[in-house]
């Protein structure tokens, strides 16, 4: 029986020699861990995409055609409502009246065409920032992977970094590479 108690004892003790020289070993492995980490500069990014800088122009070229064309429905306005004014003299109440109402109702209708319109291009250009925005996840993602990195940070979370783990430029030519251009509301 003692001799059954002194191997019992034996294996006992090489096990837990085993197990604290396996925990000393993954404390050693989980020490040698190194983070690696880069940052990019999203505001300069997309201020530098080819794709994102013909965005806005298409944006602006649509959104100055527009109020040029609300400008044309203004001066019409104006002038139906000149008109309306010197024939206030002339027309009954009742026919005066109804004419203010119409053209009351017809600039209410211009109004909510032009709100419309806007939010219609308001959701295009969104549209297609979030396929630019989900070009650049995918560049950063293989720049991410080609460095070996753990973390890639938006540099406006971060108060001081350097130049060796800033990925902006890097980034920039490669957007430019992968997306050169995006047509407005492309989804």
């Amino acid at each position: 029986m003692k001799k059954l108690n002194y191997s019992l004892l034996a294996i006992l003790f090489l096990f837990l020699n085993f197990e604290t020289l396996n925990s000393q070993e993954k404390k050693a492995n989980s020490d040698s861990f190194v983070s690696r980490v880069g940052v990019v500069d999203m505001k300069r990014i997309l201020n530098q995409s080819k794709a994102y800088q013909s965005l806005v122009d298409q944006f602006e070229d649509k959104r100055r055609k527009q109020r040029n064309i609300i400008t044309k429905q203004e001066d019409q306005i104006r002038d139906q409502e000149s008109e309306l004014i010197k024939q206030k003299n002339v027309l009954s109440k009742e026919v005066y009246a109804e004419k203010v109402k119409s053209l009351n109702k017809k600039i209410n209708e211009i109004k909510e065409k032009n709100m419309a319109e806007a939010k219609k291009f308001e959701a295009l250009f969104e549209r297609s920032t979030n396929k630019i925005q989900g070009a650049l996840v995918d560049v950063l993602s293989v720049i991410a992977n080609e460095a070996n990195l753990n973390l890639v940070l938006a540099k406006s979370q971060v108060i001081l970094v350097g130049k060796d783990i800033d990925l902006t430029e890097k980034a920039v030519i490669e957007l430019n590479k992968v997306l050169p251009k995006v047509t407005l509301g492309e989804k």
